[in-house]
């Protein structure tokens, strides 16, 4: 398996003919020649995998990234950001993640579906290692996945009747979900949402009593 994932470093594209652009399209990432035997984060804390323009024929729908474990490697203690740029520029995140009990051959994230124009530049993936947060719910969420016997690192669309792919997206879709620990600014309004709610409880208690 990790003699594939080698080959197919940044996720080769496979495009399926006849689907149409809004199609959901998953991303596949896995371990490349620049990972070192414990990890994949640079000196930087950071992992990234360009999924090129060339690979496209038109706009595509992410919505979905499945992500070989050993790309994280051991570090349980830390937490780590996924997020997507374009040019240099960051289109958006899909939350930050605890490394802690990870487990499974293949990780699925998921989090808000956004449209990438392959005319507008390569698609990067973005893992950041960030000091961790208070442990909670928030927005995004992985599930982990055995897929031992099937091939691993390509990007594929759901909803093909290709037995190989509907095989790998069932295995992904199936998978439980975990939520992901919400950044600091999201727990502000959490915390400000509650406290409010409980405040408009109070009230309303002190006035039927």
């Amino acid at each position: 398996m990790r003699g594939y994932l080698t080959a197919a470093a940044a996720g080769v594209v496979l495009v399926l003919g006849g689907l149409p652009a809004q199609a959901a399209t998953i991303l596949g990432a896995g371990w490349d020649k620049n990972c070192s035997k414990a990890t994949c984060f640079d000196d930087k804390g950071v992992v990234t995998r360009t999924f090129s323009a060339s690979d496209f024929g038109g706009p595509v729908t992410i919505g979905q990234l499945l992500l070989d474990r050993s790309v994280l490697g051991a570090l349980d203690s830390k937490m780590f950001r996924l997020s997507f740029a374009l040019n240099g520029e960051e289109l958006g995140t899909w939350g930050q993640f605890l490394m802690g009990g990870i487990g499974g051959d293949v990780l699925s994230f998921t989090g808000q579906t956004f449209v990438w124009n392959p005319e507008d530049g390569d698609l990067v993936l973005v893992l950041a290692l960030i000091p961790p947060p208070a442990a909670g719910g928030g927005f995004g969420g992985f599930s982990s996945a055995r897929t031992e016997d099937e091939p691993f690192g390509q990007t594929f669309v759901s909803g093909s009747d290709d037995p190989g792919v509907a095989q790998r997206d069932a295995a992904a879709q199936d998978a439980p979900t975990v939520t992901a620990v919400p950044e600091p600014a999201t727990w502000a309004l959490l915390i400000g949402g509650f406290g409010m709610a409980g405040s408009a409880l109070r009230r309303h208690r002190t006035a039927t009593a």
